[in-house]
């Protein structure tokens, strides 16, 4: 079974050497170094390989590959960023981006947009958290398309393009064995962490006993549970 955990950029952890902050910001303060030290304090997981993803990169991927398929969970209007029209007065009059619920065929731009809304004027119930689980949806819909015969067969020519975006310490082979291990994979646990919102000066997430739980969960010591039903932020394993 593949097991999953999203966490929260804005959750307040002990960040080693810097005192408590969101946890992004190790990444920031140390790389992927301290990154990896920061997670596996919090969560006591073994970090064993990392991979950073320039999303902005990803969408040519995305359309090198054909697009992506993805089930958008609920109608979403999103806030206003990356107007695609020319003129200000156009932009002006524009909502901003719509989604439809069910499954969508995105292209590397949509794809991105879907990835980086911060607010869903029609579900203000939507947090950080929820954004996170839209980058993991499409990253998901990559792998899956990324093993398709249909991609598999082109890949001795576009593998270095699919590679671009990434940072990683995997080669390539490794990154299609990783992928076709998510293929043949049956029972899949997704996991989220999440917290009670507070300030300490900037949105923060302060972990409450639900991350534990999940954190037990995410490494087999207890049984998954979902979210508290209504949070927005809750941890639990969907």
């Amino acid at each position: 079974r593949l097991n999953y955990l999203s966490i929260p950029r804005d959750l307040r952890v002990n960040v080693p050497g810097h005192g408590y902050d969101k946890i992004n910001s190790a990444f920031q303060l140390g790389g992927p170094a301290l990154a990896i030290k920061t997670v596996r304090g919090f969560t006591d997981v073994e970090v064993n390989h990392v991979v950073v993803v320039d999303f902005d990169a990803f969408t040519k991927v995305i359309d090198k590959v054909g697009g992506v398929d993805v089930d958008v969970p609920g109608p979403i209007l999103s806030n206003k960023f990356d107007c695609p029209y020319a003129t200000q007065a156009r932009c002006d009059r524009w909502q901003g981006w719509r989604f439809a619920k069910g499954m969508q065929h995105m292209n590397g731009q949509r794809a991105r947009v879907y990835s980086r809304i911060r607010e869903n004027k029609l579900n203000p119930r939507e947090s950080d958290v929820t954004r996170t689980e839209r980058q993991q949806a499409v990253i998901q819909a990559l792998l899956a398309k990324l093993t398709g015969l249909g991609v598999m067969v082109k890949l001795p020519w576009i593998g270095d393009d699919v590679m671009k975006p990434l940072t990683t310490d995997l080669t390539a082979g490794q990154m299609m064995q990783l992928a076709l291990v998510k293929k043949r994979s049956g029972n899949q646990l997704h996991c989220r962490l999440g917290g009670t919102p507070a300030g300490f000066g900037g949105g923060y997430l302060q972990p409450d006993e639900e991350a534990r739980r999940t954190i037990a969960a995410f490494l087999g010591r207890s049984a998954p549970q979902p979210p508290l039903p209504g949070s927005a932020f809750g941890s639990g394993c969907p």
